[in-house]
């Protein structure tokens, strides 16, 4: 089969590789579509600390594509908790001591789904959801992970309008918050508005969202929340930085990362994804074969948010 392997950064190669042989409880799937996203585009440029564990590596993780042994669309998440460790068990599951490896290989002809991960987090895609949005269940899962306790009325602002910051977006609308997006172009926060958001500064607001990841992002987002304010930091960032302690201590800031989904975040952004609620398509705005991959990462084109990539 044909697939995308990453060999060190900036180095990714489509390769004939062998089939993969599905074990015991394992899925085979058959890629219909996979999706490019913020994540793998920062793997290309500098690596990934958890995401790639060897070289060459297979490379992508959201898919949309068809069980061989049933012949049923399905799409799946990149990991899936073990339900028995420490964190599992008070509930932690993001931190499960048996989270890694994460699942790649989505740019390719055919993926092994691990049993593990089609037990809990594998589901068949309802008949009227497209593939290509369908394949959004992973990301979104992570958006919605992200807003968990975010109160209705409250004023909420994203940093960083990327396809990210739009599914952010949409959570906290859903949540019956007030949303603010700050940053980017005037056609990034044209669109965050069919998401839900209006424009604003993020000055003044009960919780800053940071989805840039960016370190200058990081700053913003704690020079920017209100006194008594939260501060969630939902990109990763390559490097350690300094943030405004007088400001954290004595404005009595709460400063909260998150990461990854659980299996009750991939069900919901399931059925929140059929539900049609918000013009999840408009985020796709490119479309390649495994072929052009390579250069789409190495020079992503004008406008570009995420692109369907068809094996």
């Amino acid at each position: 089969m044909r697939a995308a392997r990453f060999y060190a950064p900036g180095d990714l190669r489509i390769e004939e590789v062998p089939d993969p042989v599905p074990g015991k409880g394992d899925v085979l799937v058959q890629i219909e579509v996979a999706l490019t996203d913020g994540t793998d585009l920062k793997t290309f440029r500098r690596g990934h600390p958890l995401l790639l564990t060897e070289s060459p590596s297979p490379f992508g993780h959201e898919f949309c594509g068809f069980d061989v042994a049933t012949g049923k669309r399905v799409v799946a998440a990149n990991s899936a908790p073990c339900g028995a460790c420490a964190m599992c068990a008070r509930g932690r599951e993001t931190l499960c001591e048996n989270l890694l490896p994460l699942l790649n290989g989505a740019y390719a002809e055919l993926l092994v789904v691990p049993e593990r991960i089609a037990r809990v987090n594998l589901h068949p895609v309802p008949r009227t959801l497209a593939s290509e949005v369908a394949a959004l269940v992973e990301p979104l899962a992570c958006a919605l992970h992200a807003t968990a306790g975010i109160e209705a009325r409250q004023t909420v602002a994203v940093l960083g309008p990327g396809p990210m910051g739009m599914l952010l977006c949409a959570c906290l609308k859903d949540a019956g918050a007030e949303v603010l997006i700050a940053g980017g172009t005037r056609e990034r926060r044209a669109l965050a508005r069919e998401f839900g958001a209006t424009d604003g500064a993020a000055r003044d607001a009960d919780v800053v969202i940071e989805a840039t990841g960016k370190p200058k992002g990081w700053r913003d987002a704690v020079s920017a929340v209100r006194r008594g304010g939260t501060v969630v930091f939902f990109s990763g960032i390559p490097d350690d930085i300094e943030l405004d302690a007088r400001r954290i201590h004595y404005d009595e800031l709460t400063l909260r990362g998150v990461f990854h989904h659980t299996p009750h975040t991939i069900r919901a952004a399931l059925a929140f994804l059929a539900s049609g609620a918000y013009p999840w398509r408009a985020l796709l705005t490119h479309e390649v074969s495994l072929e052009q991959l390579p250069a789409l990462f190495a020079e992503p084109p004008d406008g570009y948010l995420k692109a369907i990539v068809r094996p």
